[in-house]
């Protein structure tokens, strides 16, 4: 069946020509497998689209986009119009649609933002369908690049090769045991590394595979366009470069890099624990793996590692257990279980020495 016949509402195609639409002609249907959280989050995201007491509260009421085509459609005028503000996409939009409706066209943008960029744009009534995903709006004022600009700022924080170095027990697995952090698993890029302070719970955007497919996206098709000529267009080719990624470049990376600095798959401990939870974005590749110890190595992720680092890492363990995990100091963890045994001995001695001395008390009584 041809993808302008198949509703929303209905079971999807082939995966490989969704894999094409999201990432461009260089995707292949051996990398279906890989890319099965992404899939499986495609398909929870359009079943979303019908969540409510009844249809008409349904996200599918005047929805413009009725088909897989037409998402498709609504993603790649994005992405050729990233310097437009929404009311020129609506217009833009109009043009295929023909409807005059102004939420059905935005609830459309919406949509094809979540399924090809992975950000939880809704209206605010529907907000808290994804509760683990922050709810974002985008205004009539602002461009698309600029609304995504502003999601990702840089850093405001300046800081010294000596200050921005990690210790190598700085992953989610050494901060769960001994630290008593809550890993939560979110499907918005614009929630990762967001932490709650008051439950230590720290959201983690696990789609690995989707932030590569996006590099080597726009990494082959910029290398290929070094050898044709200016204003050549590949015929059906979905051309994403810098220009018109509308994430920028260095958060992909930067995501990327965090995981493997988080979640390192040579350690044993983080292994149990994606195991635990059932994530698999380790395990499939090849990826460019670079590790990394410094927090210098990120520019639009640093504010929210740093406050990882100082709250959560610098912070005592809760329990004796934790306080017996951690070995972040190991002059100190000695110092401390030497002081306790001490003091143990002590209390030991004293309590003897009471005792003897009821009861030589007694004996003489």
């Amino acid at each position: 069946m041809a993808y302008a016949q198949i509703k929303l509402t209905d079971r999807p195609g082939p995966r490989l020509q969704i894999g094409q639409a999201i990432f461009g002609s260089n995707f292949r249907e051996e990398q279906n497998d890989f890319f099965r959280i992404y899939f499986d989050y495609y398909i929870e995201e359009l079943k979303l689209l019908r969540t409510g007491i009844s249809e008409e509260t349904w996200q599918t009421k005047g929805l413009a986009a009725t088909t897989y085509e037409d998402i498709f459609y609504v993603i790649n005028v994005l992405r050729d119009n990233g310097d437009s503000q929404r009311p020129a996409l609506r217009s833009l939009l109009r043009f295929r649609f023909h409807l005059s409706d102004d939420q059905g066209l935005d609830r459309s943008i919406n949509l094809a933002i979540r399924l090809w960029l992975m950000i939880n744009t809704q209206e605010p009534e529907f907000g808290g369908i994804r509760h683990e995903a922050t709810c974002v709006q985008w205004d009539d004022e602002t461009t698309l690049r600029t609304f995504f600009q502003n999601l990702f700022p840089r850093s405001r924080w300046k800081i010294t090769a000596q200050s921005s170095r990690l210790g190598p027990h700085f992953t989610a697995a050494f901060m769960q045991r001994v630290c008593g952090l809550k890993i939560e698993w979110t499907t918005s890029l614009y929630d990762h590394l967001r932490l709650d302070r008051q439950r230590k719970a720290l959201k983690i955007f696990p789609y690995k595979c989707y932030l590569q497919a996006l590099i080597e996206s726009y990494q082959n098709i910029n290398d290929r366009k070094k050898y044709v000529p200016r204003g050549f267009l590949f015929l059906g080719e979905v051309l994403i470069n810098l220009s018109r990624l509308l994430i920028p470049f260095e958060v992909l990376n930067e995501t990327k890099l965090s995981l493997d600095l988080l979640f390192p798959f040579w350690d044993s401990r983080t292994v149990a624990l994606l195991e635990k939870e059932k994530q698999t974005f380790h395990e499939y590749g090849p990826f460019e793996v670079t590790k990394t110890f410094t927090l210098m190595d990120f520019d639009h992720w640093r504010d929210r590692l740093l406050e990882l680092h100082e709250e959560i890492f610098q912070s005592p363990p809760v329990s004796w257990a934790q306080l017996w995990r951690d070995r972040r100091n190991p002059q100190q963890f000695w110092t401390f279980w030497v002081a306790l045994v001490i003091l143990l001995l002590t209390v030991l001695s004293t309590v003897a020495t009471i005792v003897q001395a009821w009861a030589a008390v007694k004996a003489l009584g």
